[in-house]
């Protein structure tokens, strides 16, 4: 039978005040400082706008829902991250005061909101243009 092995705890060793990356050497590295991403990406003449002129499509649709209507939003460019994507659709959201989610790369908004939320990409600076029937 083995003898189990009893570990000293008549030391006080603090090893969790000593930092991993205390003995690395920084000279010549870039000092980046993030933020947080805002709606507005500025142009050089100050304006302040996410979308770049591109054209997003704003559909009606109700097949394959229960009969709810559903507003979606597709073709976003890729440029725009996922976080810049969620705070549209909180924005959006609490703007119409409706629900909505992401599904793939098409927001979805509960009801038939293609009105407001055409007006609200056109002051992003996106290119909205209605699709579909």
């Amino acid at each position: 039978m083995k003898k189990a092995k009893k570990i000293n705890t008549s030391q006080q060793v603090n090893d969790f005040d000593v930092s991993p990356f205390a003995s690395l050497d920084l000279n010549g590295l870039q000092n980046h400082s993030y933020t947080e991403t805002s709606l507005k990406d500025k142009t050089k003449d100050g304006e302040g706008f996410l979308g770049k002129g591109e054209r997003l499509e704003i559909r009606r649709e109700k097949s394959g829902r229960g009969g709810k209507v559903v507003t979606t939003v597709g073709n976003f460019p890729k440029h725009i991250c996922k976080t810049q994507k969620e705070k549209i659709l909180k924005e959006l959201k609490t703007n119409l005061g409706t629900g909505g989610t992401w599904n793939h790369f098409t927001m979805e908004l509960q009801g038939d909101k293609r009105e407001n939320v055409y007006s609200w990409l056109l002051n992003k600076g996106f290119k909205p243009v209605f699709a579909g029937g």
